[in-house]
């Protein structure tokens, strides 16, 4: 059996009010993470002796990363439970604003192609009546 069939739907049963019950969760998300490139705290174990320390000499540009990822499993606290990554890009620039443009851009994209495959897929069939 493939690893996806393995898989279950991140979403559990919570009481509601009155008696109902709901069976909500997270399906597919988003997950980014941004560095300024600056100020970067480290622990260097070749250099033990300076602890955590401002890494000035390794200073690059600010730069990203973001995933597109299917949750599954036992959600946690927030509705997450794991993840199964179906796309990811690195992202640099000049600037935060850059940096968190191009994000932005790519996550759209992302968003629109999800999108278009799911409407594809769950759209109903057009009739062959009044043809």
């Amino acid at each position: 059996m493939s690893e996806e069939l393995k898989m279950t739907p991140c979403a559990k049963w919570e009481p509601d009010c009155q008696g109902k019950w709901d069976y909500d969760g997270r399906i597919v998300s988003v997950s980014s993470r941004y560095w300024s490139g600056a100020g970067m705290t480290v622990f260097d174990t070749s250099q033990p002796e300076k602890g955590l320390h401002e890494d000035v000499e390794g200073r690059t540009k600010p730069s990203a990363v973001s995933h597109i990822v299917l949750n599954h499993g036992e959600p946690d606290q927030y509705g997450y439970g794991e993840s199964l990554e179906l796309a990811s890009a690195e992202f640099d620039g000049d600037t935060e604003a850059e940096v968190k443009a191009k994000v932005e851009a790519w996550v759209a994209k992302q968003f629109a192609d999800i999108h278009a495959l799911l409407r594809r897929h769950y759209s109903p069939t057009p009739s062959s009546e009044g043809i």
